[in-house]
């Protein structure tokens, strides 16, 4: 096998994403071998933390197990912050000391395809409605949600940074809104969706007379495995 996929997600003690990611690279294997035969079509999976070795020598394993001289990295993260620019970069670097050829795609949440999920879903929701994102500290980290929002006429809130989801639903509700819908911007369901979930719950029984909608994360998309099967397959292929 000359070339191998590996998808990068961050890492969880809750064991849905690690589930779910191993079911979508079990998807786009398929997807491959349906769209592009002649190619290689062993996708694999691999954790930036909480993994029982570093990502450097998960990637190293990783190629030697299939025997790939070549291996096509692509982020599973939607907000270019510290892990996306610093930490996977860094760990490549090191992988790539023993001589591999390694390819690192843009992150994810770069595509704008990505878009089109939301696009969508948009269709669903009211007319007041919110894009909720992790959110990152990092300078210019929020600024591919911030365009996504900009270009769906979302108000955009965050669940780790200011503005928060109850901020904009308090807002909405005191401009007279009866219906609000709230659009995840996470990839898979986890800790922090189980979260939002019990958050939205208490704005409900804080807000009986409005109507609130919560919708679901990315992964569970269908779409999604053509857009990251294109994202594999653009442009470095040998």
């Amino acid at each position: 096998m000359s070339v191998a996929y590996l998808l990068v997600v961050h890492g969880s003690r809750d064991p849905r994403p690690q589930i779910a990611v191993t079911q979508l690279a079990r998807q786009l294997s398929l997807w491959l071998q349906e769209f592009s035969p002649q190619q290689s079509s062993y996708v694999g999976t691999a954790q930036l933390e909480l993994g029982e070795q570093p990502l450097h020598v998960q990637v190293v394993e990783f190629a030697h197990r299939w025997g790939a001289k070549k291996v096509v990295i692509l982020p599973l993260f939607l907000l270019p912050g510290v892990h996306v620019m610093e930490d996977i970069p860094a760990e490549v670097a090191i992988a790539a000391e023993i001589g591999l050829e390694l390819v690192v795609k843009p992150f994810l949440g770069a595509c704008e395809d990505l878009a089109d999920l939301f696009e969508r879903q948009r269709g669903d929701f009211p007319a007041r409605s919110i894009l909720l994102a992790h959110g990152s500290r990092r300078e210019h980290g929020n600024q591919p949600v911030e365009e996504l929002a900009a270009r769906l006429g979302l108000d955009l809130a965050y669940w780790s940074i200011e503005p928060s989801l109850a901020d904009l639903v308090i807002a909405a509700t005191a401009s007279g809104a009866s219906e609000i819908g709230i659009l995840l911007y996470f990839l898979f369901s986890g800790g922090i969706t189980d979260a939002i979930s019990e958050s939205v719950q208490q704005l409900r029984k804080q807000f009986p007379e409005v109507k609130i909608s919560l919708g679901e994360p990315i992964g569970d998309s269908a779409k999604l495995v053509g857009t990251i099967g294109q994202m594999l397959l653009g442009g470095d292929l040998s």
